[in-house]
């Protein structure tokens, strides 16, 4: 019998503003054209660890392991500002939305060791704080969406407290993957975390 695999990521999610404020950027870059597969509404989250496909069975490591890296971490609030695209705007594939919280950096840290000593590998490049818009499939329509991008560069999509990490099921459909939450764990309760612009 097979056995059943999950595709599985780790992330923090958005509050309602900062979220609503982003979905409306979206839908404004939309409407400028280009080539660009969109991510979903529900989506919008900075991802900080891709685990692939998880065999079904692991998974409750995988929930102790994460709770472990993170349940003694400060609460801590983000700022969501900033907008490009990876590796360049003249050479774009991604196009991201930037996190301004160091706590981040050191979250993503502690989940990817916790979970490195599970055998998943490591992470090869550091941590960039960001929440993915967009994937470019090719440059037709580029210029006139490249315009819109930089109108945008500098903005500030507002803060976001950042209190629990989640962890998703991830199910590749024909009109783009659909994200569903296994679980949350919470992050400690302490005063002690940083606000980064709030």
């Amino acid at each position: 019998m097979e056995t059943e695999r999950v595709r599985t990521f780790v992330a923090v999610d958005l509050e309602t503003a900062a979220h609503a404020a982003l979905v409306r950027l979206k839908a404004e870059l939309a409407r400028a054209g280009g080539d660009v597969r969109w991510v979903r509404d529900d989506g919008l989250h900075a991802t900080m660890k891709f685990l692939g496909s998880v065999a079904a069975a692991r998974l409750g490591d995988v929930r102790s392991a994460v709770a472990r890296a993170v349940s003694s971490l400060a609460r801590f609030t983000m700022r969501v500002r900033g907008l490009g695209a990876f590796p360049s705007i003249e050479r774009p594939r991604v196009l991201w939305v930037g996190i301004d919280a160091p706590p981040l950096i050191d979250l993503a840290r502690a989940v990817d060791g916790a979970l490195v000593a599970l055998g998943f590998p490591p992470e090869a490049r550091p941590f960039h704080p960001h929440i993915t818009l967009g994937r470019v499939r090719g440059h037709r329509g580029w210029n006139v969406l490249a315009r819109a991008i930089e109108r945008h560069w500098n903005d500030d999509f507002g803060v976001s407290s950042v209190d629990r990490v989640t962890v998703y099921r991830s199910e590749l459909r024909r009109g783009g993957s659909i994200y569903s939450p296994l679980w949350t764990t919470s992050l400690s309760d302490s005063t002690k975390g940083a606000d980064y612009g709030a």
